[in-house]
């Protein structure tokens, strides 16, 4: 079985070879896989494995903010084709042991409506940091 695994010790620009922070063509499949075919997937968090369970206030605030989304792949379906659909299938999503939620003054959807800040970190009781946020698809 492939699989892409992550060094959750390290950021994505750390470890390019493991994924990608935006959708483009240009972009080499990590991956080439058979209809079927099961693949294991690792993910990074939102804030590109940067929060860890024994951070201070102070340490967070010294975080990146600027973290574009991290993507895991690319992986090339072979026989796939413009157009086609394409149907994914989750069999097994295991959280890490620690999972986190933050709020940022400022950014967000809810921007105007919560004006401190919050963030809490606790053990995983759900898929949290490991669901998966993004899947698509684009023409090699």
């Amino acid at each position: 079985m492939q699989s892409i695994t992550i060094d959750r010790t390290k950021r994505l620009k750390e470890e390019p070879h493991t994924g990608h922070n935006r959708w483009h063509p240009d972009i080499a499949p990590l991956l080439a896989v058979d209809p079927e075919e099961e693949v294991v997937l690792e993910t990074r968090d939102a804030s590109d494995c940067q929060i860890k369970p024994s951070m201070t206030v102070a340490e967070l605030r010294q975080s990146g903010s600027q973290v574009a989304t991290r993507l895991t792949g690319p992986v090339y379906i072979k026989g796939a084709r413009p157009g086609d659909l394409l149907e994914i299938e989750y069999l097994d999503i295991l959280p890490q042991p620690h999972g986190w939620t933050r709020n940022r003054p400022g950014a967000g959807f809810l921007r105007d409506l919560f004006t401190e800040p919050y963030w809490h970190i606790g053990k995983s009781k759900m898929a949290g940091p490991s669901h998966p946020r993004f899947r698509g698809a684009y023409p090699q």
